[in-house]
């Protein structure tokens, strides 16, 4: 595991470089998406698409999928991360070929939405380049703390900290998604490469418990130790609770 800590403004930055490097390296990588606030909040994906328009960066060849999906919401439902993919990347690249792949939180047959998606990701042969978040409690994708952690696609129960509790489109607290669709911890280990974003000093405990503490499911994130190709990317708050020597 790599940890890097950098000013705020230079994260979009460093981001973007690996996933020139990704592209330069394999032009079909099969890239992973997160969504939540760190991808607008440090314009990391505003970076990409700058690149993009300037002709520095092309995803002609490359295919995209997200690792999670709300249960109980439609696909283009504004609360949805299919929308919110599209708002904030999918939507404003110019180079996008293929169908970006998410889970279907809408489907009538949920464990089978889970099996397909699984199916998906072997056809695609995994994830060669996955960016990702840490949560507050330390899930990643959206594989919370538990007893156990499943090995394939499956439906998590939210943590009421990971709920959005106020929303402009959904109505009230309780229609809000108390479920997600997410991948399991297979998928996350057969990545090839994981670039994780965590910044503020509101993640330092959770840094500090997720990538220098003991390995437990009450902490997913502790999984990435065993990982043989991480890059995290704190900033100086976020790594203000480590040790870096």
């Amino acid at each position: 595991m790599k940890i890097e800590v950098l000013p705020a403004g230079e994260i979009k930055t460093r981001v973007a470089d690996l996933l020139s490097e990704q592209i330069k390296r394999n032009p079909k990588s099969v890239l992973g998406m997160t969504t939540g606030s760190s991808p607008i909040k440090y314009g990391i994906y505003q970076e990409w698409i700058r690149r993009e328009q300037a002709g520095e960066l092309s995803f002609h060849e490359a295919r995209f999928i997200n690792p999670d999906e709300l249960v109980g919401i439609s696909a283009d439902h504004p609360e949805s991360y299919r929308t919110y993919m599209q708002e904030h990347l999918f939507g404003q690249l110019q180079t996008l070929r293929y169908e970006p792949q998410i889970p279907d939180g809408s489907s009538i047959d949920l464990m089978a939405e889970c099996l397909r998606f699984d199916q998906v990701l072997a056809d695609l042969g995994y994830v060669d380049w996955q960016l990702m978040g840490l949560g507050l409690n330390g899930h990643i994708a959206f594989i919370e703390p538990g007893d156990h952690i499943p090995a394939k696609t499956y439906i998590s129960q939210l943590f009421e900290e990971n709920r959005v509790s106020q929303s402009p489109h959904i109505n009230s607290e309780e229609e809000v998604p108390k479920q997600s669709i997410t991948i399991g911890l297979e998928a996350v280990m057969k990545a090839r490469n994981i670039v994780l974003v965590a910044t503020g000093e509101n993640k330092a405990d959770m840094v500090a418990k997720a990538f220098t503490g003991p390995i437990t499911t009450s902490v997913p994130a502790s999984f990435l130790q065993l990982h043989a190709n991480v890059t995290v990317i704190l900033d100086a708050a976020a790594a203000s609770k480590i040790s870096l020597y």
